[in-house]
């Protein structure tokens, strides 16, 4: 309903009476009109409206976009916020303008409710308005797992764009991926907790629909088969997979999904998993060459340690290798090495680490998007496998990203908790950076002290390097000159030592936060 329209219904409505409205009969139209006229917003698939169960439809794609997204950030949103995001082309006269009308004629749309605003924010009320994303969220939440999954009815705004509004495209984008990636958490954990052979499958196969290239899905969905005795359909799943690795990806299945195939095949229970390997002779050169910053005698040892080192134990190496190229700046050789780190692995811990430090890879090289989107990827894998290891990396990558104290803080309890010491590094040095952009200098100076102690005792050059900057510039900004002189000296010999030289390697005198 258009707000003509509605304007005209409730004009044609008020002509009808035959007597005036006493105080108590608006009172009571008021209240059934609030019964009636709950809000239900869908956006897991086309975006649909309704109000009393009947279809609304906002004028404009901006009217919708604003709805979406006032309902799924669940907070109150600043005008200028709304219009940037909204109308990024217009200046800010316009944009506001535009603005105004927009949510003048969604207020009408809406019947005069569920949508409060005034000269400076504009927000949704939530207690009159049941949105699907939200729900969706809390039956997670909840454990309410096959609940949740039956409201997954589709991808966030599926089908809807807006032209021109770039920001507002990579919020929906990101949205639709986290949504996504919660909805996959939900369905493995369905497919591996179901005992009734047949929704154990669905629920893989809904899984799998999601990324059909992901080989824990497959696996599972082998083995599921199996399982159940159907040997045909598992060992035709294996093909299945094959083929797909073969054709996009250049590559063969992992040996585990091999082995659980061959297993099925034989009528042979699946072998169990192996043990890690200790780390091989290359592998602890290709450490202490790290530690040290000669990072191309630290490729050459980890590529050795690569060439040697069995099928299901490469991943810790590619992911060392995959540190080495972020620390000098190489990010497609980096973000290949996470790739294949990441490839097949089912440990959600060991995943939510290695994502982790490639969200770090993403934001130094400059793409927030991305590094955001993994960064939240690797928060919801450590809850999932609470580990602390992987909760301390995630929390620092999020503080990272927002500057909010609270998860840098959570960091460095976890780090010191489980005696983490290049986490706890991270987490000061990052701690400190934080405060120092609050004004903060005693606290950021008194951070980066005690990081740079801890760092000196663990003896990786480059970071020690970092610190040694950080605690230069503080100390120029607090007027101790001459102190942060020594420090700066300091850290200009140490990253001359580092890598190859500044002209080659840029990125390694960068280093400011990880």
């Amino acid at each position: 309903m258009t707000v003509r329209k509605a304007l005209r219904t409730s004009e044609e409505k008020a002509a009808s009476r035959s007597s005036p409205a006493t105080t108590s009969d608006v009172r009571g139209a008021k209240r059934s009109l609030g019964k009636a006229g709950r809000l239900r917003v869908r956006l897991l698939g086309p975006p649909r409206v309704e109000r009393g169960g009947e279809p609304v439809e906002p004028d404009t794609r901006k009217a919708i976009a604003l709805l979406a997204f006032l309902a799924v950030t669940g907070q109150a949103q600043g005008r200028d916020r709304l219009a940037a995001l909204l109308w990024p082309e217009a200046d800010q006269e316009r944009a506001r303008g535009a603005l105004r009308r927009t949510l003048s004629a969604l207020r009408g749309v809406l019947g005069g409710e569920h949508l409060s605003t005034d000269g400076l924010k504009a927000a949704l009320d939530h207690g009159s308005i049941d949105c699907d994303v939200l729900r969706f969220r809390a039956l997670l939440a909840e454990g309410r797992l096959h609940d949740a999954a039956a409201t997954y009815t589709g991808d966030f705004l599926e089908g809807f764009t807006l032209r021109d509004c770039v920001e507002f495209d990579e919020w929906q984008a990101h949205e639709a991926e986290a949504l996504r990636r919660e909805l996959a958490g939900a369905l493995e954990r369905l497919a591996r907790e179901e005992r009734a052979p047949a929704r154990a499958i669905a629920h893989a196969e809904r899984w799998l629909a999601l990324d059909p290239l992901h080989e824990p899905a497959h696996r599972a969905l082998i083995r599921l088969h199996g399982n159940a005795g159907d040997r045909v359909a598992a060992l035709r799943q294996y093909r299945e997979c094959a083929r797909l690795l073969d054709r996009e990806l250049g590559v063969a299945p992992l040996p585990e999904t091999t082995a659980v195939a061959r297993a099925i095949e034989a009528g042979e229970p699946e072998p169990a998993a192996a043990r890690a390997s200790s780390p091989n002779v290359n592998e602890r050169v290709g450490d202490l060459y790290t530690l040290h910053g000669d990072y191309v005698k630290a490729v050459a040892s980890y590529e050795a340690a690569l060439a040697e080192t069995s099928a299901p134990f490469r991943a810790a190496v590619e992911h060392k290798l995959a540190d080495v190229h972020h620390r000098r700046g190489e990010w497609e050789a980096a973000e290949r090495h996470y790739r294949a780190a990441l490839r097949g692995a089912d440990d959600a811990a060991w995943r939510a680490r290695v994502t982790a430090d490639y969200a770090l890879a993403a934001h130094r090289r400059g793409d927030r998007v991305r590094a955001t989107r993994l960064a939240e990827e690797a928060l919801a894998l450590a809850r999932r496998a609470r580990d602390d290891r992987a909760l301390a990396q995630a929390h620092n990558m999020i503080g990272i990203l927002t500057g909010e104290r609270r998860h840098l803080e959570e960091s460095l309890a976890l780090a010191e908790r489980i005696a983490d010491a290049a986490a706890r590094v991270a987490a000061l040095n990052n701690l400190a950076l934080a405060h120092a952009r609050d004004g903060d200098l005693d606290r950021a100076t008194t951070l980066t002290r005690e990081a740079l102690a801890a760092s000196s005792a663990i003896g990786d050059r480059h970071r020690e390097a970092a610190l040694h900057n950080n605690l230069a510039d503080l100390l120029h900004r607090s007027g101790e000159n001459e102190e942060a002189m020594r420090y700066l000296k300091r850290a200009v010999r140490l990253f001359a030592d580092i890598g190859e030289d500044a002209t080659r390697e840029p990125e390694v005198w960068k280093l400011v936060e990880w």
